[in-house]
């Protein structure tokens, strides 16, 4: 299954601006005051309450000092007047492209034009609009409120800034004829119509749409509404309301997200369908249409700056020549070799032969940032340089090893390449779209869909770390590299898998690893391949939740129940690896014992006691009380204790008959010196009956 992840998804730039706002003012003010919710997402805004972002609904609600965000929908002028009387410190985050709208509604209402907003009139956005209209906007959702609408002077049109420029203009061609004069602003945000756009044209290329975000959210609802005429489409705020049934005989499945939806929501979304199908693969629109581009950055006033040139065609011929005592003529662009002679402060004499010497500028003697030539270069090393100038204004060579190791470096990558070797290189920074590498002191580019098998949330962990990479991109002329970690890591892995599923059989115990918890079991790695470990195979006894018992990253010993090698998938068993209560039940159990259990379950015949973790048996409803008991519940309830005793015990069939009464009984034999005294006929004749039924 292949997943196309939209480039816009997520957080716009009015949402990022609103929460940068309020982590500086949490920063300085450790607690603040939000007019509504911050954003119309129930996940981030939880999130944010807990760091200290407390959500009122109107200004009366505050106390104290602390300050007061506009969210980034804005609010009405009459807002902001009382929030100036009352004392009230504001930080605005309104949207700008909400701002716009707001100063186009006050201009237009002080021009006396009957202000129209075209969306949803109980939304915060639409409100604030409206209150710096004045009193002479409405508000209406879509054609059919037009009607209603008497003749005016004049009219101007404003829209919802989440609105779909389909329903903008019904609205519009409605009012034509309504007024003399009808001006129409065509606010709905750019970044909107591209989002909406860019979903669309998913949606025309894939199988299913998922669109995340809070079902509060203006613009992830037209998102979904947009996706829906298209394709099936499911509208899920977190990745819990996603099930394995959602996916059944899907290959492509489009994603996109609202203006709200954090990263970390999204990311955890692809990371439950990667549950569902290990073959997930992630892209985005922009990489199906582009592909990776290697971006490679030059500071000002460093060596690459401007001073490097192409070697001519045949120059390169040069790099395995190798000079004789014999003087010959050194040119600009020669690779030539040479022993160190002097390690200065800021260079390196080199000596080429023929009583000829060269220097080594600092910036020229490594592609890393050194301080000084040391770090390189000893005296009595033999380098590889390349000639930059013949006569320096000291009359010696111009030489760099900085250079000579570039190309050194570009052969080598070349070579790579024509056999795929595997190269070490270390992130040197976090760019847009991957990670740039240091290898063999060539950047190189490292596409963020290339560094693992699976989904990256985070290129940041990367920063300072070694790569295992395969050059599949190489251009000597413009030095551009680009590799690839998951090239090596898909051939371990499918070799891995080849070997797992010719290996592995019924019967076996196995290591593994609880990668995840659901309510009915947990998955667990093998080694690159996921088991079900049910949760009805955890433990001989009975338990509500797989937490019980096991957690995520818990290294465990599971038996395999069974393998489908065609379907590929596998159960197994925690219990089954260790001993079966049930096969020394005889031996710990035996007619006539008096013992403590704890009540299980109960049914309209009776009650469950577990005498054990993975040992029940069952106390009959005639059995429970000395007395007619309707139903088990009137007289027990589960997790009570209770004695019992020991009427039956069955080995083959895994079974236990037990007595509450006839415990009973014994403990007031125990406790009474006489044994008659207190005894009804049901107490006397208990055990003779007990012996009876079991015989029935």
């Amino acid at each position: 299954m292949r997943v196309v992840l939209a480039k816009s998804a997520g957080f716009c730039s009015g949402v990022r601006r609103a929460l940068n706002l309020a982590q500086k003012a949490l920063e300085q003010y450790g607690g603040i005051y939000s007019l509504g919710p911050l954003i119309h997402n129930p996940q981030v805004v939880e999130a944010l309450e807990k760091r200290g972002v407390k959500v009122i609904g109107d200004l009366s609600e505050t106390e104290g000092d602390r300050p007061v965000l506009i969210r980034s929908h804005g609010a009405a002028p009459q807002v902001l007047e009382s929030a100036e009387k009352q004392g009230i410190k504001l930080l605005d985050a309104t949207c700008p492209f909400v701002r716009r709208v707001q100063q186009h509604a006050a201009e237009l209402g002080k021009a006396g034009y009957q202000v129209v907003v075209v969306g949803d009139a109980e939304h915060p956005e639409v409100k604030g609009i409206v209150g710096w209209a004045g009193s002479s906007a409405i508000v209406v959702s879509d054609s059919q409120e037009v009607e209603d609408l008497r003749n005016c002077h004049k009219i101007a049109v404003l829209a919802q800034t989440t609105l779909s420029p389909e329903k903008f203009y019904e609205v519009v061609r409605s009012l034509l004829g309504k007024a003399y004069e009808l001006r129409i602003y065509e606010t709905i945000c750019k970044a909107s119509q591209a989002r909406q756009k860019e979903a669309r044209e998913i949606a025309r290329n894939v199988d299913l749409m998922l669109v995340i975000g809070g079902r509060n959210s203006a613009n992830t609802c037209q998102l979904a509404r947009i996706c829906q005429e298209i394709v099936p489409t499911y509208h899920i705020e977190t990745s819990k309301e996603l099930n394995e049934q959602m996916f059944k005989g899907v290959r492509v499945v489009g994603v996109t997200a609202g203006a709200s939806t954090p990263d970390w929501i999204i990311e955890e979304v692809i990371e439950k369908m990667m549950m569902f199908d290990d073959e997930v693969r992630k892209t985005t629109e922009e990489e199906v249409t582009v592909g990776p581009q290697v971006v490679t950055p030059v500071e000002s006033g460093s060596p690459d700056s401007g001073e490097e040139k192409t070697l001519e065609p045949g120059q390169e011929e040069l790099m395995n020549l190798e000079l004789s005592s014999a003087p010959r003529q050194i040119q600009r662009g020669d690779l030539i070799s040479g022993t160190v002679v002097q390690v200065g402060d800021d260079e390196v004499l080199l000596d080429i032969g023929g009583k000829s010497e060269g220097v080594i500028p600092l910036r020229e003697l490594s592609q890393k940032n050194i301080n000084h030539p040391q770090e390189v270069v000893s005296v009595g090393d033999t380098i590889e340089v390349v000639v930059l100038r013949v006569d320096n204004d000291e009359g010696q060579l111009l030489l760099s090893k900085r250079r000579a190791d570039r190309l050194r470096a570009l052969d080598l990558l070349e070579k790579a390449l024509d056999e795929k070797t595997e190269l070490s290189g270390e992130v040197v920074k976090v760019v847009k779209g991957g990670l740039l590498v240091d290898v063999m002191g060539i950047r190189g580019f490292v596409p963020a869909s290339l560094i693992e098998r699976g989904y990256v949330p985070d290129l940041e962990k990367y920063l300072g770390k070694n790569l295992r990479l395969r050059v599949i991109e190489f251009d000597r002329n413009k030095g551009r590299v680009v590799l690839s970690q998951k090239a090596i890591l898909q051939e371990e892995y499918e070799r891995a898998q080849k070997e797992f599923w010719e290996n592995i059989q019924p019967g076996e115990v196995r290591k593994g690893v609880v990668r995840h918890l659901t309510s009915f079991g947990a998955f667990v790695d093998l080694g690159g391949v996921d088991g079900l470990l049910h949760i009805s195979e955890m433990s001989w006894g009975r338990i509500n939740h797989p937490s019980e018992v096991v957690q995520e990253g818990d290294q465990v010993e599971v038996y395999v129940i069974s393998v489908d090698k065609e379907n590929k998938r596998i159960s197994l068993s925690l219990k089954r690896t260790q001993p079966d209560p049930w096969t020394t039940v005889d031996e710990h159990y035996h007619p006539g014992d008096i013992i403590t259990g704890k009540v299980v379950r109960l049914v309209s015949f009776g009650a469950f006691v577990e005498l054990e973790p993975g040992v029940e048996g069952l106390v009959h409803i005639s059995r429970i009380a000395d007395h007619r008991v309707g139903k088990p519940e009137d007289v027990l309830s589960v997790g009570q204790e209770v004695k019992v005793k020991v009427l039956d015990v069955n080995k083959d069939e895994r079974r236990i008959s037990l007595s509450i009464r006839d415990a009973r009984v014994e403990e007031k034999k125990n406790q009474s010196s006489n044994v008659s005294v207190g005894l009804n006929l049901g107490e006397v004749f208990g055990e003779i009956l007990s012996k009876a039924e079991q015989q029935r």
